[in-house]
């Protein structure tokens, strides 16, 4: 390979996003770009369906206790995941390498790859729906699978631009939908009589405070295992702590709760139903379209972030292949019989998560090296026959909630693991290998 400067070196790897390298401090981002990015990534359809499921069964004060539980769950152990990326300037899947091994993170980047595409293109027939439920009328755009189809350019294109992309989007997008849904909970406020007649609505499903803090964190659980791929480029860890506080307990408690309030006003179950039924046309067009978008381009980003760790291959060309595969799988509804398989593989990313924490805080105690020449494991042992049971015991444990369950069980039996291994002398690891596999290597 002909040799390049550092600079050539450093073009190179911004182009490419970072996909396979450190974040260098000059790239770094301020906690505004990073924190709207995080507000983005946080206002979601799983949001507001979310909190339209709560109104099912819990009243105003006990879904704002779900929220802020649930939230508060999530911003703990994403917020730790986001710590070690923030000070390593890597995605999760680059942190997977320490913990899992070279190869065996590869394993790692393929099961969270598939998932995060697998629900990209999900939500994009979902969106074609959606648009169709609320605009029945709207002629050629508004057909569920041309809906999918421009749906799915949309968020292709910020994806395909990387983490500016996702920013200069967040900016726009995060405002607009807090606008919107605060109109929206006015709205519903005015639709029940004002706030005495809102409050005073007695909820008759079976909702219960317990199983709203299960839906919620686990609506949410895989983004919270792929925070890294959010907060890597933050300055420092404490700018990685603020935007994921803000992002879960602000931005995603706040459309939660919007979701909540519109659909109690109305009685309808339907969210999209709800939202025309107080008045909003276009405001409800603008949420659900913004808020699709700005979490399902992230799906798509993280997704190509880890399937980098894998392919010899642009990121934004992983991108474009995977945007479009799935763009059209998800248009055509294919994507639906898949379903139970996105949730099964969902369940065996939280102890991923687990693990890099345990590996990253405990164990190697925050010191990790991503240059070129960096020797990896290849399969770590302990990491995997941790993931193992931590997954076998989230998929069987039926109290509590699946994915701490898991991410729980991961962490301790990891830390077991390895101090077991230690006392006893026994490899980790069954051989140790230099990284080939940097940007400047496939351009």
């Amino acid at each position: 390979m002909t040799s390049i400067t550092d600079s050539q070196s450093n073009s190179i790897q911004a182009k490419n996003d970072y996909a396979l390298s450190r974040i260098p401090k000059e790239a770094r981002r301020s906690i505004f770009d990073v924190s709207v990015v995080a507000v983005g990534f946080c206002i979601s359809m799983a949001g507001l369906y979310t909190g339209a499921a709560l109104s099912m069964g819990l009243t105003l004060q006990q879904a704002l206790i779900a929220a802020v539980i649930g939230n508060l769950i999530l911003s703990v152990y994403g917020g730790l995941v986001g710590v070690a990326g923030a000070r390593e300037g890597v995605s999760t899947a680059m942190l997977a390498r320490h913990s899992f091994g070279k190869k065996g993170s590869m394993f790692i980047s393929a099961i969270i790859a598939v998932t995060l595409v697998g629900w990209f293109a999900y939500q994009i027939g979902f969106f074609g729906i959606t648009i169709y439920t609320i605009f029945p009328g709207g002629g050629f755009l508004s057909i569920p699978f041309v809906a999918g189809i421009w749906g799915g350019a949309l968020m292709i294109a910020t994806a395909y631009i990387g983490y500016k992309g996702l920013s200069v989007l967040s900016k726009f997008a995060a405002p607009a939908i807090l606008i919107m849904s605060a109109w929206g909970i006015n709205a519903a406020i005015n639709n029940a009589g004002g706030w005495a007649g809102l409050t005073s609505i007695q909820p008759t499903g079976d909702v219960n405070i317990n199983g709203a803090v299960v839906m919620i964190v686990g609506a949410f659980a895989v983004g919270g295992a792929i925070q890294a791929d959010i907060t890597r480029y933050s300055k420092n860890a404490t700018h990685s702590i603020i935007a994921t506080t803000i992002g879960y307990m602000f931005a995603h408690s706040f459309v939660i709760i919007a979701g909540y309030m519109v659909t109690l006003a109305t009685g309808i179950d339907s969210l999209p139903a709800a939202m025309v039924a107080v008045g909003l046309g276009i405001p409800a067009l603008i949420v659900l379209i913004a808020a699709q978008w700005t979490t399902n381009d992230n799906n798509l980003y993280s997704s190509s972030l880890a399937f980098s760790n894998i392919l010899r291959m642009k990121k934004s060309k992983i991108v474009l292949v995977l945007g479009v595969i799935a763009t059209i799988i998800g248009a055509i509804g294919v994507v639906d019989y898949l379903v139970p398989w996105l949730i099964l593989l969902g369940i065996g990313v939280p102890p991923v998560a687990g693990i890099i924490i345990a590996d990253y805080f405990i164990i190697k105690k925050g010191k990790y090296e991503f240059e070129r020449n960096t020797a990896y494991g290849d399969f770590s042992k302990p990491a995997f026959i941790s993931w193992i049971i931590a997954a076998i015991a989230g998929y069987n444990i039926t109290w509590g909630l699946s994915s701490i369950n898991s991410l729980v069980i991961g962490f301790v039996v990891y830390i077991f693991l390895m101090k077991i291994f230690e006392t006893s002398n026994i490899a980790v690891f069954s051989n140790h290998e230099e990284d080939k596999s940097f940007e400047v290597d496939f351009q």
